[in-house]
């Protein structure tokens, strides 16, 4: 399970405290993920979108039954985007199967934006 989740092999590798697991810092992106080559896949809504800004390279693509067809068009490896990092973790797992070459960006936007400080593009 802590594999699956955050990419190591057991919790052993994660620091304990106050009765919870807590992922280490290389579990998330850091600010150079933009500069990878790889093309984001932002799975949010266009609400969520609208509201919270998307970054560049994004390719919005919805998480719905077309999803693994459309991102192999893209012909790239991705990293996968949602709001908190949940959906884009089930999405990742989708492309992982079907043998995409795909990273969820644990924490989603939120870690991005409010933890590591990139803020997102608004077109308002």
């Amino acid at each position: 399970m802590f594999k699956k989740l955050f990419g190591k092999k057991n919790e052993k590798e994660y620091s304990f405290g106050a009765e919870r697991l807590t992922p280490m810092r290389e579990d998330f992106p850091d600010e150079n993920f933009l500069n990878e080559g790889r093309v984001i896949v932002d799975i949010r809504d266009k609400e969520s979108i609208e509201e919270l800004g998307y970054y560049p390279n994004s390719e919005f693509i919805p998480f719905d039954e077309n999803f693994v067809e459309n991102v192999k068009k893209l012909n790239k490896p991705v990293y996968v985007l949602c709001e908190r990092g949940v959906d884009s973790y089930e999405a990742t797992l989708k492309l992982r199967e079907a043998g995409i070459d795909g990273e969820n960006l644990n924490g989603g936007l939120y870690y991005i934006r409010e933890v590591i400080n990139i803020k997102p593009i608004l077109d308002n």
